[in-house]
């Protein structure tokens, strides 16, 4: 979500008219924004020092292309075939990107998954790049078409593959709501949200300066008429009270758009002895891997090896 700021003094005068606007433009950010392309994901990830791993996906890596039908849905991405991976059990890395991006903004992580052995998937979620959907629900869909493709992942593979999920923001929250589905080997999410409910909330009185209840009654009452989105219902915290899948839940210290606290909130929900918190200094959002590459490799490995997957 974009920040937005408006002066206090004004919001205090809008009448219910401008409160309605207010609430459509707080709306529409979420479910219908501006979507990145694959170059403007490319140049960043390039500036961000990812420039072995966009060489490697671009010119070496065996990538399998693959469509995937969720709920009249057409999903698009690639299966990125390791010749490592060869064992009797296969072992399966499945990114999720975060909102506006794309599955370019997945090859950081997938090289990550690559160089330890893993096959991978990158896929665009519904939206976003070529995959198909008129609007984005920041999980609450998002986790059901996750499910379908981990449900694919174990028919290419077969049932007894090992599964990693990693997911970046909305991705990350996604890939924890997908839990109430799905149980994979392990999660890894960075920088998820908690609960979309207390996302907007904050994000209302950030950059609006104004009292949340103002607005986001309006807007949830606009997304479950237009679009069946369910804010309220969008709680990855809830998803984690009823699984004991492990969770590395890693956050960047000064995050400035959804705070570490919503990690922090998740891992007290988490149920396996296995989970993790990791707070990155001086990280804002979905820049703990740029900050700390070398640290996060780290975390990675530990926890694979927590897991057995190592």
């Amino acid at each position: 979500m974009k920040r937005w700021l408006i002066p206090a003094a004004f919001l205090a005068l809008l009448p219910p008219l401008a409160l309605e606007a207010l609430s459509e433009k707080c709306l529409q950010l979420i479910v219908q924004a501006t979507k990145l392309t694959e170059d403007q994901i490319r140049t960043t990830e390039l500036e961000h020092g990812f420039s072995n791993a966009i060489q490697e996906y671009e010119t070496i890596w065996k990538r399998e292309p693959f469509e995937l039908d969720s709920r009249d849905t057409l999903l698009k991405g690639e299966i990125i075939l390791n010749p490592a991976d060869t064992g009797t059990v296969r072992k399966i890395a499945v990114i999720c990107h975060g909102h506006t991006a794309n599955r370019y903004a997945a090859v950081k992580y997938a090289d990550l998954f690559y160089r330890r052995g893993f096959s991978v998937l990158i896929y665009d979620e519904r939206y976003f790049g070529k995959s198909g959907g008129q609007f984005c629900t920041l999980g609450q869909e998002e986790s059901k078409d996750l499910s379908e493709i981990l449900t694919f992942v174990r028919r290419r593979f077969g049932a007894e593959c090992r599964i990693a999920v990693h997911g970046e923001s909305m991705g990350a929250a996604t890939a924890i709501l997908s839990l109430q589905y799905q149980k994979p080997d392990l999660v890894i999410a960075d920088c998820p949200f908690a609960d979309s409910e207390l996302l907007f909330s904050q994000w209302i009185q950030k950059n609006l300066h104004l009292p949340a209840s103002l607005i986001l009654r309006i807007v949830e009452a606009k997304a479950k008429r237009r679009f069946q989105y369910d804010i309220r219902s969008t709680c990855p915290v809830e998803a984690l009270l009823s699984s004991d899948v492990p969770v590395c839940l890693i956050h960047g210290k000064e995050d400035s758009l959804i705070p570490c606290s919503h990690s922090e909130m998740l891992y007290e929900a988490c149920r396996s002895p296995r989970s993790e918190l990791h707070l990155i200094d001086s990280a804002d959002h979905a820049q703990s891997i740029v900050v700390d590459s070398e640290g996060y490799k780290v975390i990675l490995d530990e926890f694979l090896e927590k897991c057995g997957l190592a």
